[in-house]
């Protein structure tokens, strides 16, 4: 499955149009399949919300938006659709799935895991990409193709990332796409304290995310970020964090919007984290036990539960510069290895 890795290098418009050439069909049928402007009544305000995007991606993260460039040329997809796949979960209410994990603790320094909820038969969504050299920093990660997103990544400087979705009622005109700054945050953050730096700096539109990050330095913390600020809700100085699909006790608590299945989903899931986490030994090989879970309360492989099907998973090591990823269902899938 390793070859399935795209290699990029060179300035981010030729690392998207690698991108896009490379996997020309499948950012075609995932275009089709999600930017679908029919649905939207009100397309006066979703072009109004894409060009504030645009405009605040080309002041705030110039980089992602040539790379979206480059992606839409080597795919033969207009931009606009390419601008549409990246800000999609910044139109609307996106969905709220996915759940991670970090251990401080182990014998192979922190490490991540997490898993992607987006549904059945999504593994094309999940693909691997490899930087060695170029713009940003040298990383691993996976994304959908024709994103400019990451999600799971471990960059040169030992900075690993896993994370989930949260659902807030609020828009920050000055934000940019929060998946987009999962990518702003691999390709200029070596460390934790950078990363909550950058955090504070940029600001993000509108949909919130519950993330968890370490590095080779030790730390590990999980971070609420949303369109009125960042909050570390968990860490520094945890043997274990962990994040699913709603707010932790702090400023934000209680300002989940979506389906109270799901929410309740999210709270079992992330009470069953905290069981696994106190009951097994912190290495990579209980992580995998973690991703391909069936407890009978908060299963992390989810197998519809209140519509959620897991489709990946991942391992960060961050201290080895490498990921295992499983695309499919998570206890099911032959894991391969992603090495930097």
């Amino acid at each position: 499955m390793s070859d399935l890795t795209v290699e990029l290098s060179g300035s981010y418009r030729e690392q998207g149009r690698q991108h896009g050439e490379a996997l020309a069909q499948i950012i075609q049928e995932i275009v089709e399949e999600t930017v679908t402007w029919d649905k939207y009544e009100k397309m006066d305000r979703v072009e109004w919300v894409m060009e504030l995007l645009q405009a605040n991606l080309q002041h705030l993260a110039p980089g992602v938006l040539d790379e979206m460039h480059g992606i839409a040329e080597g795919s033969g997809v207009e931009f606009r659709d390419i601008l549409g796949l990246n800000v999609v979960a910044d139109i609307g209410q996106a969905q709220k799935f996915c759940t991670a994990m970090g251990w401080a603790d182990t014998p192979d320094g922190p490490i991540i895991g997490k898993t992607n909820d987006i549904g059945q038969n999504k593994e094309k969504y999940h693909h691997p990409f490899r930087r060695k050299s170029g713009d940003g920093l040298p990383a691993i990660w996976a994304t959908w193709p024709g994103t400019v997103w990451t999600n799971c990544f471990v960059n040169a400087e030992g900075l690993a990332f896993g994370g989930a979705s949260l659902g807030m009622e609020a828009r920050n005109e000055a934000g940019i796409s929060s998946n987009c700054m999962l990518r702003v945050i691999m390709d200029r953050c070596g460390t934790v304290d950078k990363m909550i730096a950058l955090c504070e700096e940029i600001p993000v539109m509108h949909h919130p995310a519950h993330n968890v990050y370490c590095d080779t330095q030790g730390n590990l913390v999980t971070v609420e970020l949303t369109p009125e600020g960042t909050y570390v809700c968990q860490g520094p100085g945890q043997s274990y964090t962990r994040a699913t699909n709603h707010f932790c006790p702090g400023p934000y608590e209680g300002r989940n919007s979506g389906e109270q299945r799901h929410i309740e989903n999210s709270k079992r899931r992330f009470a069953n984290l905290q069981r696994l986490a106190e009951s097994l030994p912190h290495t990579v090989e209980s992580m995998l036990q973690v991703v391909q879970d069936h407890a009978e309360e908060g299963q992390i492989c989810q197998h519809g539960n209140a519509d959620m099907w897991s489709s990946t998973a991942y391992i960060a090591i961050p201290s080895q510069r490498r990921m295992l990823i499983g695309r499919g269902q998570p206890c099911e899938a032959e894991f391969f290895e992603l090495a930097l």
